[in-house]
């Protein structure tokens, strides 16, 4: 969950490249952040620089020249948010220094065990056991050995990079937790990197590490290993397509409304690009005799749309959070699809329910937005969303780019995949004309009424219950609002005593066969003082505010969706948080 990123070239002012990368990975962790290098003069020690706080609101003291430097952006595990545990972690006589993003599960038995050689630690984390056990080993081996032999001895989803006073090199390893290989030979620069963003005004030119490979940078290239065998592999790389302009702002406040009005484009792209895996996926479907969809998060809210869209094409499917999937995994064989969604491709709990899945012969179908993820790897077949970086910790593009991809393959399955794809052109097109200043500007007037309140409701049902549990999350997450979502059947079951005076009720609704039942509810809540907004596509008498959204059958749900999205931005705005990364969040969560 944390940012890695490495330097190795020809510029002088590599401890400025590193901080600028990791600025870019401030989305995977944003609690503290530093920066390691070895001056270009003779040094008897790495040189470092790390401070608690965000770093976008940080800046680079130091000015000496360096080539070589690493850096990292932190989502505090393992002790506080401190100076003293922000990375990097340096060795007892200040030569490696290392960076981290996981957890190492047996630290204090690896600490316990270290005790004896009378090191000296300066935080509290379980990152500076890898710096001493390093130490140690370069007693007697080189560097590549004693970081290969070191990574592992750790338990647990970790990926590390140290740097090398002595070799001047950079040494990397993962198991779990994601690490790609930047390449620009023309330039004679190197990269290491949690995530492509990082180095992505330099190259696009990868390769993405997979679980049990090691790396060694140096001044003359880049090496790929096996750990185990540490015999060198040759690196596949693979050329992206991403564009250095999304991975930037182009001129908008944050990532989070970039992202939001990137929709109607990353929509139409991720229809265009799947045809031949989706009708694939389809015949599997099609062979199989039961149909699972997994997610966490965001993710989970898709998988559970999913299961309304292939309802809607008539093919039956199961639903659960990929946490509590577990349970569940056993009853999976060799009929069984198992639909697994992610955007980062590295989500600890979604890579569990993958591998127990596929213990019991199910297939597994993975719709995922990164590329090069530990979750392509370990599925049969991959279903590339294509809506490219997603920077903001919130995720909004990705999320309806992956109900882009469910509602294509219901329809394939269906034999209506033509029918779909004039559809979803049909949305993309409706979305750019609907958001426009005046949307955003009803937006920001019902955001002024509503912002001082501590408690909202979202209710919806059919395939609007998915979405009114994603404009929640979404109003949650970006203004940290009680935002709480109920299928509208719920509400006479307990839930309509929590509704007092003037309590923001949001009603997601469709012109579909449950309009009439959604609209009841409405009049329930209003009955006990609810202040009731319609999201929807059409007025109504029980609706005391409207935010209109096009009209468009099944796929109406986008629309909906996205007006949770800019009311959590605005809301976010309103009450002084950071849109792009809320409080104690993390963009890939790679740890249990």
């Amino acid at each position: 969950m944390c940012g890695i990123f490495a330097y190795i070239g020809t510029r002088d002012d590599a401890p400025s490249v590193v901080f600028e990368g990791i600025k870019l990975l401030e989305y995977r962790g944003y609690d503290s952040w530093g920066v390691s290098y070895i001056p270009n003069i003779k040094s008897k020690k790495i040189m470092f620089e790390k401070h608690s706080g965000k770093i976008g609101d940080s800046f680079l003291k130091t000015t000496i020249k360096s080539k070589i430097a690493l850096g990292h952006t932190r989502w505090a595990t393992h002790g506080g948010v401190s100076d003293e545990n922000a990375h990097p972690h340096l060795d007892c006589k200040g030569e490696i220094a290392v960076i981290h993003n996981g957890i190492v599960e047996n630290y204090q038995e690896l600490k316990v065990k270290l005790s004896k050689n009378n090191h000296i630690y300066k935080s509290e984390t379980d990152t500076e056991v890898i710096s001493h056990l390093i130490e140690d080993r370069l007693k007697t081996s080189d560097i590549k050995t004693s970081v290969f032999d070191t990574f592992e001895s750790l338990i647990g989803s970790n990926a590390i990079c140290v740097l090398d006073l002595k070799t001047e090199s950079v040494v990397a390893c993962r198991n779990g937790s994601p690490i790609v290989v930047g390449f620009d030979e023309k330039g004679k620069q190197y990269f290491l990197a949690s995530d492509v963003p990082a180095f992505l005004k330099y190259t696009n030119k990868v390769h993405f590490l997979e679980d049990g490979e090691g790396v060694v940078v140096s001044k003359s290239g880049i090496k790929i290993f096996d750990i185990k065998s540490k015999k060198e592999i040759k690196a596949k790389i693979k050329k992206l397509d991403w564009q250095l302009e999304d991975a930037e702002k182009g001129g908008y406040p944050y990532f989070l409304v970039k992202e939001i009005n990137e929709q109607p484009k990353t929509i139409l792209k991720s229809s265009l690009i799947n045809k031949d895996e989706l009708d694939k996926v389809s015949r599997l479907i099609k062979k199989s005799k039961k149909i699972v969809l997994i997610g966490c998060g965001t993710a989970s809210y898709a998988a559970l749309a999913g299961k309304y869209f292939f309802s809607n094409s008539n093919i039956q499917s199961e639903n659960y959070g990929a946490y509590e999937f577990l349970p569940f995994a056993k009853f999976c064989n060799k009929d069984t699809v198992v639909i697994a969604i992610s955007q980062s491709g590295e989500t600890a709990d979604t890579l569990i329910a993958i591998k127990e899945a596929k213990k019991y012969g199910a297939k597994v179908v993975t719709i995922v937005n990164a590329r090069g993820t530990t979750m392509e790897r370990i599925s049969d077949i991959i279903l590339p969303i294509g809506a490219g970086p997603e920077i903001a910790v919130v995720s909004t593009k990705a999320m309806t780019a992956q109900f882009t991809i469910l509602y294509l393959l219901s329809k394939t399955v269906e034999n209506k995949y033509n029918f779909a794809i004039n559809s979803i052109e049909n949305l993309s097109k409706k979305l750019k004309l609907w958001m426009n200043q005046k949307l955003f500007d009803e937006i920001i007037k019902l955001v002024k009424e509503i912002d001082m309140q501590e408690h909202m409701y979202v209710i919806g049902k059919n395939l609007n219950y998915p979405g009114a549990l994603e404009f929640g999350l979404k109003i949650k997450e970006t203004s940290y609002i009680h935002a709480e979502s109920f299928t509208a059947g719920e509400l006479k079951h307990g839930v309509i005593t929590l509704i007092q005076k003037d309590t923001p009720c949001f009603i997601l609704a469709s012109n579909d066969i449950v309009k009439n039942e959604v609209l009841s509810s409405a009049a329930e809540l209003k009955a006990r003082g609810g202040y009731i907004i319609g999201v929807a596509p059409f007025e109504s008498s029980e609706f005391d505010a409207t935010i209109l959204t096009p009209d468009l059958e099944d796929l109406t749900i986008f629309g909906n969706i996205i007006v949770g999205q800019l009311l959590g931005y605005y809301l976010g705005i309103g009450r002084g948080a950071d849109p792009d990364k809320p409080r104690n969040l993390a963009k890939s969560v790679t740890v249990k």
